[in-house]
């Protein structure tokens, strides 16, 4: 080990700093979104027009419930609410504020979080659909 550099500790997400987890508003810039998580493709086409509706007239700021995030110590990644996210980025409102819920965790946590609620509300849409 060189003098004067002591060895810093590595940083987990047990040691974030108290005021970092929790409920807090986020900017559209702070968010990470995971590129499969992002796909167009997973929009319900109503909510998007909504949180775009939100959007334009300001009101996406109290927006309930809270979008979840995982803090790893550098990045925010989004796990829920993708629509809002997405709603911001088509009308190019990249200072949009969001209402979430922040959490410790790698980007890992964030897919598994969005995968398990995905499943689910598909569930719930095929427990919903008419029988033949």
């Amino acid at each position: 080990m060189m003098s004067g550099h002591p060895r810093l500790p590595a940083r987990t997400s047990a040691r974030l700093p108290a005021g970092v987890l929790g409920l807090d508003y986020l900017k559209f810039l702070q968010l990470s979104v995971d590129d499969e998580l992002a796909c167009e493709g997973s929009f319900d086409d109503a909510a998007l027009q909504d949180a775009m509706a939100a959007v334009r007239s300001g009101s996406m700021r109290a927006a309930q419930p809270a979008m979840k995030v995982f803090f790893d110590g550098c990045q925010f990644w989004l796990a829920s609410h993708f629509h809002r996210h997405e709603a911001a980025r088509r009308l190019g409102a990249r200072h949009q504020e969001f209402w979430c819920e922040i959490r410790p965790g790698p980007k890992d946590h964030a897919v598994r979080y969005a995968s398990r609620i995905r499943s689910v509300m598909r569930l719930c849409r095929d427990s919903s659909a008419p029988v033949a």
